[in-house]
């Protein structure tokens, strides 16, 4: 399956590398390009907790509209808090399709201002999968 982006009206550049990995791990499913028009793909330490730390759980979210492909949202977890009352929230997510941004204790503001958060985040992101620290799940439906 062959995934066409439309990144026209992204206000990030979103690198090949990224898209390569996204790409890759949606074939590694077999879905065949007619089905289904929306991948969630969800990437996982499973060695990641409030008391020892690892890798920020990710997840990304991109929909087909038209033949091509777009992103939804990209959302990196945290936890917040210790022991027992350690929480997974959303610590940085980058809604593409409401063109609003979020850095936890900064808040929201509009994607635009979150184009060097986004930069480091991608190049990050991008280390830490060619590592081989994440489990990735590719949800469909």
């Amino acid at each position: 399956m062959e995934l066409t982006f439309n990144l026209k009206n992204s206000p990030f550049t979103i690198s090949k590398k990224l898209l390569d990995i996204l790409t890759t791990e949606i074939q590694k499913t077999g879905n065949a390009p007619e089905q289904p028009d929306h991948f969630i793909l969800s990437f996982r330490d499973e060695d990641y907790s409030a008391e020892t730390g690892g890798y920020h759980p990710v997840e990304i979210h991109i929909v087909e509209m038209q033949g091509l492909w777009q992103f939804d949202y990209i959302t990196d977890f945290t936890y917040v808090g210790c022991g027992q009352d350690a929480e997974l929230v959303k610590e940085i997510d980058f809604d593409f399709t409401t063109g609003i941004g979020f850095q936890l204790y900064t808040g929201d503001d509009d994607l635009k201002f979150f184009a060097e958060l986004y930069k480091l985040w991608e190049s990050n992101f991008i280390d830490y999968f060619e590592s081989g620290v994440f489990k990735t799940e590719v949800k469909t439906y």
